[in-house]
């Protein structure tokens, strides 16, 4: 019977400071904290009336916060109330789900309603997309190293809000080469394993002025200092076609004449494919690696015709294809070279952009 008594007054116990931790955080209008406390108990089949009254009175005095707090930025009309309120109507929903397994009678007692925010959430979300882009675009493109660090907030707080935001890549990369005292460019083949090294020079043969002062390139492979960054260009795929001569022959005739005429087509293509990774050493952790793939094509193609018979039963079209010649088909090395050229272009605007 002791035993049992021992276990009352300790339930008890456990009891009373429940309801004096829950009476102190209402008290400090910590309503949230109340909901998160004490909902999760409500909805296993706790009933305390006075764990009940407290949710009840902390989640229609949070929703009334918010939405007096929304109703008043809106009326403002300034578009960098956006965040605020997409926020705020993420609490709203937040409480509303947390209450949502409540008992039928005891969302009755407390007048709880499920709110329907998905298009308030929707929109005022959409909009705080646009006002953080357009704020980080700006701080980015001012200059100033002080406002690229103030752009980092903007951009934190944009993926904080929806992280697949198709902007937030070029954003990331933009601070990123504008923050570090140097950008090195480094060319390497799949696993970092060092590629031909006329196809990496060619590849970071940039004219003067062509990338920002801050780029340099490499010849090795090696991490970051702290403060730099890297674009690592790593290529993952070589693919050469083989040299392919395509023909169509077919009979012309004019005034009982004829002739047989073949178009020819040399053929011959190389493809280099991969993925440009930016590593930044002082924020790996933060957002880790901006990648973005690539593919560049050298195309080699030359069309002649030749003729067997009687010249004069050629048709105009023929005869103006008839000064045309096969050539030397160029080398695999010429040929990956020329990528390596492409590639080189499509650096460059990557960094411009």
């Amino acid at each position: 019977m002791r035993y049992l008594r021992l276990i009352s007054i300790l339930l008890l116990g456990a009891t009373l400071a429940a309801c004096n931790t829950t009476k102190r955080l209402y008290e400090a209008q910590e309503y949230d904290q109340v909901i998160q406390r004490v909902a999760p108990e409500i909805c296993a089949g706790d009933k305390n009336a006075k764990q009940i009254n407290y949710v009840a009175a902390s989640y229609h005095k949070a929703n009334q916060a918010d939405h007096e707090r929304i109703q008043s930025l809106k009326a403002t009309g300034q578009p960098d109330v956006w965040p605020e309120i997409y926020q705020r109507y993420c609490s709203m929903k937040g409480r509303n789900d947390a209450l949502k397994c409540f008992p039928t009678k005891v969302k009755n007692g407390m007048n709880y309603a499920k709110l329907d925010l998905d298009d308030d959430l929707k929109a005022a979300r959409n909009k705080a997309e646009s006002f953080l882009v357009a704020k980080a675009n700006q701080l980015l493109n001012s200059g100033s190293k002080a406002d690229v660090e103030e752009a980092e907030k903007y951009i934190e707080q944009l993926r904080c809000t929806n992280k697949e935001n198709s902007k937030l890549p070029l954003l990331q990369k933009k601070k990123l080469l504008l923050s570090c005292d140097h950008v090195e460019i480094v060319v390497v083949g799949k696993d970092e394993r060092p590629l031909l090294a006329e196809f990496a020079d060619a590849v970071m043969a940039f004219d003067e002025g062509e990338v920002p002062e801050n780029v340099v390139c490499s010849s090795r492979w090696k991490m970051p200092r702290k403060g730099d960054a890297q674009m690592l260009v790593v290529v993952e795929d070589i693919r050469i076609t083989p040299n392919r001569l395509d023909e169509v022959t077919f009979k012309e005739t004019n005034d009982g004449k004829t002739v047989k005429v073949t178009d020819h087509s040399q053929n011959k293509s190389v493809t280099v494919s991969g993925m440009i990774k930016y590593i930044d050493c002082d924020s790996y952790r933060t957002f880790g690696k901006v990648t973005v793939p690539f593919e560049v094509t050298s195309t080699f193609k030359n069309d002649y015709t030749t003729i067997k018979g009687d010249r004069e039963a050629c048709s105009a079209e023929t005869l103006s294809r008839l000064d045309s010649h096969p050539v030397p088909v160029p080398t695999d090395e010429s040929m990956l070279l020329d990528a390596a050229k492409k590639l080189n272009d499509l650096i460059a605007a990557e960094l411009r952009k």
